[in-house]
């Protein structure tokens, strides 16, 4: 159950001359653990019952600069991606596109997705868990041939695939030959996916990005800076 919270009363800060608004989300269930959430500019902290108004203040303060930053980003323009709100009548990423959401109040839990867009039988609080859900489901038949054939084409052999919910990288090659992949990659166009697996594969010949590497991708993906850029532009909507 979720405490009463201040969520229609904003708290303000002053960062470097800049006034800096946020809104404070209390949850029984949270513990010490704070976080920070920032939606189309509107930023909000949740936190526990227990943790004071000056703890909050000074948590935003120590983030102000990072949440500025976000704000920023998330103000971009050449961004084709909506921020998700898991919200009714909003929308949801998936390869690339923003699919229309309908919420419909339900003990179910259920996602059914069609081109019309997503509609998820469940309440507000339950639809980004099983949207989440849905695409580390989705992920693996869909990246699986890509990585097959890029494998084949940079003759190489990962030892295991790993798709996880990574907040702060697409991908990774380890030295043991494994690659980590972020489910969130399924939010982005299927030629920014492959551009993404290529990468990583093409670690398993040259783990550093020297010149030797970049050789590597673009012989095999010629616009590669293309998805780049659309990573850059749109990855603080989506990860």
């Amino acid at each position: 159950m979720i405490a009463q919270s201040s969520f229609n009363h904003k708290h303000k800060i002053i960062y470097d001359n800049s006034v800096l608004e946020f809104q404070i989300i209390r949850s029984q269930r949270r513990r010490k653990t704070n976080e920070i959430l920032i939606e189309y500019g509107n930023v909000s902290v949740r936190t526990s019952t227990s943790s004071s108004l000056k703890e909050i203040e000074s948590l935003v303060s120590k983030k102000a600069k990072w949440i500025f930053q976000k704000i920023k980003e998330q103000d971009n323009p050449d961004a084709s991606i909506n921020i998700p709100v898991y919200q009714n009548n909003s929308t949801l990423p998936y390869l690339g596109k923003n699919y229309g959401l309908r919420i419909i109040g339900h003990n179910s839990n259920l996602l059914n997705f069609t081109n019309d867009g997503f509609v998820i039988y469940t309440n507000r609080r339950n639809v980004k868990r099983i949207y989440e859900q849905w695409l580390t489901d989705m992920a693996y038949p869909i990246i699986s041939p890509i990585i097959v054939k890029y494998s084949k084409l940079l003759n190489v052999s990962p030892k295991k695939i790993l798709l996880k919910k990574l907040k702060s990288r697409w991908g990774s090659a380890t030295y043991r030959n494994i690659i980590n992949l972020n489910i969130h990659l399924l939010k982005a166009p299927l030629d920014v996916i492959e551009y993404v697996v290529l990468h990583e594969l093409s670690h398993l010949i040259e783990r550093n990005h020297s010149k030797r590497f970049w050789k590597i991708v673009s012989d095999h993906m010629s616009d590669y800076k293309i998805k780049i850029r659309w990573l850059k532009v749109n990855g603080p909507y989506i990860i």
